[in-house]
Protein backbone atom coordinates (compact mmCIF):
# COMPACT_ATOMS: atom_id res chain seq x y z
CA UNK A 1 0.00 0.00 0.00
CA UNK A 2 3.12 2.37 0.45
CA UNK A 3 3.74 4.92 2.81
CA UNK A 4 0.86 7.83 1.92
CA UNK A 5 -1.94 6.91 4.43
CA UNK A 6 0.80 6.68 7.02
CA UNK A 7 1.62 10.32 6.33
CA UNK A 8 -1.31 11.48 6.97
CA UNK A 9 -1.77 9.08 10.25
CA UNK A 10 1.91 10.46 11.69
CA UNK A 11 0.52 14.91 10.89
CA UNK A 12 -2.99 14.40 12.51
CA UNK A 13 -2.21 12.73 15.28
CA UNK A 14 1.17 14.87 15.77
CA UNK A 15 2.76 11.49 16.09
CA UNK A 16 6.58 10.30 14.87
CA UNK A 17 5.76 6.75 12.54
CA UNK A 18 8.96 4.96 11.20
CA UNK A 19 8.13 1.97 8.84
CA UNK A 20 11.03 -0.67 8.98
CA UNK A 21 11.75 -3.52 7.84
CA UNK A 22 11.88 -7.24 9.86
CA UNK A 23 15.28 -7.91 10.55
CA UNK A 24 17.13 -6.63 13.63
CA UNK A 25 19.31 -3.95 11.91
CA UNK A 26 16.12 -2.91 10.43
CA UNK A 27 13.86 -2.44 13.63
CA UNK A 28 17.03 -1.25 15.26
CA UNK A 29 17.44 1.97 12.93
CA UNK A 30 13.93 2.06 13.05
CA UNK A 31 13.97 2.89 16.62
CA UNK A 32 16.76 4.79 16.71
CA UNK A 33 14.96 7.44 14.00
CA UNK A 34 11.79 7.50 15.67
CA UNK A 35 13.85 8.14 18.97
CA UNK A 36 15.66 10.49 16.90
CA UNK A 37 12.28 11.96 16.58
CA UNK A 38 11.63 12.09 19.45
CA UNK A 39 14.11 13.90 20.81
CA UNK A 40 13.89 16.60 18.21
CA UNK A 41 10.49 17.24 18.69
CA UNK A 42 9.54 15.54 15.25
CA UNK A 43 6.17 13.71 13.80
CA UNK A 44 6.75 12.88 10.84
CA UNK A 45 6.57 9.52 8.52
CA UNK A 46 10.05 8.24 7.68
CA UNK A 47 10.83 4.70 6.28
CA UNK A 48 13.48 3.37 6.97
CA UNK A 49 12.68 0.22 4.67
CA UNK A 50 13.26 1.90 1.23
CA UNK A 51 14.64 -0.74 -0.07
CA UNK A 52 11.48 -2.77 0.09
CA UNK A 53 8.42 -0.06 0.75
CA UNK A 54 7.78 2.89 -1.52
CA UNK A 55 5.84 6.43 -1.22
CA UNK A 56 2.75 4.76 -3.59
CA UNK A 57 3.13 0.78 -2.87
CA UNK A 58 3.54 -1.65 -5.24
CA UNK A 59 0.80 -0.85 -8.30
CA UNK A 60 0.41 -4.25 -9.61
CA UNK A 61 -0.32 -5.72 -5.99
CA UNK A 62 -2.77 -2.82 -5.32
CA UNK A 63 -4.59 -3.09 -8.97
CA UNK A 64 -4.94 -6.53 -8.32
CA UNK A 65 -6.35 -6.04 -4.70
CA UNK A 66 -8.82 -3.61 -6.58
CA UNK A 67 -10.07 -5.94 -9.11
CA UNK A 68 -10.39 -9.19 -6.91
CA UNK A 69 -11.56 -7.44 -3.34
CA UNK A 70 -14.13 -4.77 -2.33
CA UNK A 71 -14.24 -2.63 0.94
CA UNK A 72 -16.46 -4.21 3.60
CA UNK A 73 -17.18 -3.96 7.01
CA UNK A 74 -15.15 -6.03 9.31
CA UNK A 75 -15.58 -7.74 13.34
CA UNK A 76 -12.40 -7.16 14.67
CA UNK A 77 -11.81 -9.41 17.75
CA UNK A 78 -11.74 -7.32 20.77
CA UNK A 79 -12.56 -4.36 19.07
CA UNK A 80 -16.57 -5.44 17.16
CA UNK A 81 -17.36 -3.99 13.58
CA UNK A 82 -15.69 -1.20 12.24
CA UNK A 83 -16.78 0.23 9.00
CA UNK A 84 -15.32 -0.56 6.17
CA UNK A 85 -12.41 -2.14 7.66
CA UNK A 86 -11.86 -5.15 5.88
CA UNK A 87 -12.20 -6.66 1.87
CA UNK A 88 -14.86 -9.36 0.83
CA UNK A 89 -14.70 -10.48 -2.28
CA UNK A 90 -15.95 -8.23 -5.42
CA UNK A 91 -19.14 -9.87 -7.05
CA UNK A 92 -16.57 -10.67 -9.84
CA UNK A 93 -15.12 -13.43 -7.55
CA UNK A 94 -18.19 -13.77 -5.35
CA UNK A 95 -18.20 -17.65 -6.68
CA UNK A 96 -15.19 -18.44 -4.43
CA UNK A 97 -16.77 -16.65 -1.32
CA UNK A 98 -16.54 -19.21 1.24
CA UNK A 99 -17.92 -17.17 3.91
CA UNK A 100 -21.15 -17.28 1.69
CA UNK A 101 -20.96 -20.73 0.52
CA UNK A 102 -20.03 -22.06 4.45
CA UNK A 103 -22.49 -19.11 6.15
CA UNK A 104 -19.90 -17.96 8.33
CA UNK A 105 -21.89 -14.94 9.23
CA UNK A 106 -23.66 -17.10 11.86
CA UNK A 107 -20.40 -18.49 13.73
CA UNK A 108 -19.62 -15.47 16.45
CA UNK A 109 -17.18 -16.16 18.85
CA UNK A 110 -17.79 -14.50 22.17
CA UNK A 111 -15.78 -11.84 24.04
CA UNK A 112 -14.92 -12.64 27.69
CA UNK A 113 -16.53 -9.79 29.91
CA UNK A 114 -13.70 -10.13 31.95
CA UNK A 115 -11.66 -9.11 29.55
CA UNK A 116 -10.62 -5.36 28.93
CA UNK A 117 -8.94 -6.27 25.24
CA UNK A 118 -10.79 -3.03 23.75
CA UNK A 119 -9.61 -0.31 25.72
CA UNK A 120 -5.79 -2.27 26.05
CA UNK A 121 -5.76 -2.07 21.70
CA UNK A 122 -7.54 1.39 21.91
CA UNK A 123 -4.64 2.46 24.45
CA UNK A 124 -6.72 3.69 27.13
CA UNK A 125 -5.78 0.90 29.17
CA UNK A 126 -2.66 -1.43 30.52
CA UNK A 127 -2.76 -5.28 30.85
CA UNK A 128 -2.20 -4.87 34.63
CA UNK A 129 -5.36 -2.87 35.13
CA UNK A 130 -7.64 -5.83 33.97
CA UNK A 131 -8.84 -8.10 37.16
CA UNK A 132 -8.08 -11.20 34.87
CA UNK A 133 -4.53 -10.46 33.64
CA UNK A 134 -2.33 -12.83 35.05
CA UNK A 135 -5.24 -15.02 36.69
CA UNK A 136 -8.06 -16.06 34.49
CA UNK A 137 -6.31 -14.57 31.36
CA UNK A 138 -2.96 -16.40 31.09
CA UNK A 139 -1.54 -17.26 27.21
CA UNK A 140 -2.33 -20.95 27.89
CA UNK A 141 -5.66 -19.99 28.80
CA UNK A 142 -6.48 -16.73 26.79
CA UNK A 143 -9.62 -14.50 27.16
CA UNK A 144 -8.91 -11.66 25.32
CA UNK A 145 -7.17 -10.46 21.43
CA UNK A 146 -4.68 -9.50 23.56
CA UNK A 147 -3.43 -12.32 25.05
CA UNK A 148 -4.22 -14.93 22.43
CA UNK A 149 -1.49 -13.48 19.99
CA UNK A 150 2.16 -13.91 21.37
CA UNK A 151 2.83 -10.73 19.59
CA UNK A 152 -0.52 -9.65 21.55
CA UNK A 153 -0.04 -6.55 24.44
CA UNK A 154 -1.10 -8.84 27.18
CA UNK A 155 1.20 -12.02 26.21
CA UNK A 156 3.76 -9.58 26.26
CA UNK A 157 3.23 -8.03 29.28
CA UNK A 158 2.78 -11.30 30.91
CA UNK A 159 6.18 -12.84 29.59
CA UNK A 160 8.68 -9.96 30.38
CA UNK A 161 6.45 -9.37 33.65
CA UNK A 162 7.04 -5.32 32.36
CA UNK A 163 7.21 -3.44 35.56
CA UNK A 164 5.51 0.11 35.74
CA UNK A 165 7.71 2.79 36.43
CA UNK A 166 5.39 5.50 37.97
Amino acid sequence: MGTTEYERLSADHKIPIVVTGFEPIDLLEGILMCVEQLENNVAELQNQYKRMVCRNGNDQALQMIQTVFEPSDRLWRGLGTIAMSGYKLSKEFSRFDAESKFMTEKITALESQLCISKEILLGQKKPKECSAFGKECTPLTPLGATMVSSEGTCAAYYKYQRIEID
